[in-house]
């Protein structure tokens, strides 16, 4: 087949790396965070069904346009914004304070929820991508469907947030291994409301490569 072209998009697929080593001291700037939500979760239109039912347009695709993945944040060191647990609004593309139960400190809670990846729990911004299983069970009832839109869901948020950081000159990763028990028991979080399926996160990279990476 024929080489494909050297493009923007080319460079910038060339570029994407999940990371494994980020700098425990960086941060990520509050225009820097809303650019990447913007760009992977943000609500950037809605259709209106004649039936009365609102149609969300993201730039991320989803099964029968549903979009039943909630996204709660776990902040650290991001000037402008109180450390701690977040509630993103796609419509309104703004954060409301989520509330944690226990004392323990930010770091410690995303040590925890990551099951101990401490590669990755030094990103100072991380998505819980819960899913709200109630907004795809009335489309695909009983139907093994649902929760296969569900997983993609999530698959489709982290790619265009790998490549949103990756613009900026940001590391990210996503991990399905984490421990959902105490997510959802720190942010109060209900079984079949929100279920929290994978755990993405990005900010600047380390100057020095400890656990391989693969650029």
């Amino acid at each position: 087949l024929p080489a494909s072209t050297d493009t923007a998009l080319e460079a910038l697929l060339r570029d994407r790396v999940t990371c494994r080593n980020f700098d425990p001291a960086g941060s990520v700037t509050l225009p820097q965070l809303a650019a990447v939500l913007w760009r992977t979760v943000a609500q950037r239109g809605t259709l209106d069904h004649p039936s009365g039912a609102g149609f969300a347009k993201k730039a991320v695709p989803s099964a029968g346009g549903l979009h039943p993945t909630e996204v709660y944040l776990l902040i650290r060191g991001v000037p402008g914004l109180d450390d701690g647990a977040y509630h993103y609004q796609p419509a309104g593309h703004r954060l409301l304070p989520r509330a944690l139960s226990g004392d323990a400190s930010v770091q410690a809670r995303a040590l925890r929820w990551l099951a101990g990846q401490y590669w990755f729990a030094d990103a100072p911004v991380l998505l819980v991508m819960a899913s709200r299983q109630a907004r795809l069970q009335w489309k695909y009832r009983e139907h093994g469907k649902a929760w296969r839109a569900a997983v993609l869901d999530v698959g489709h948020i982290s790619q265009a947030l790998y490549m949103a950081s990756t613009e900026l000159g940001l590391g990210a990763f996503v991990t399905a291994a984490i421990n959902e028990v105490d997510v959802m028991q720190d942010l109060g979080l209900a079984a079949f409301t929100d279920e929290p399926l994978a755990i993405a996160g990005f900010g600047p990279r380390a100057a020095q490569r400890v656990i391989a990476e693969l650029d």
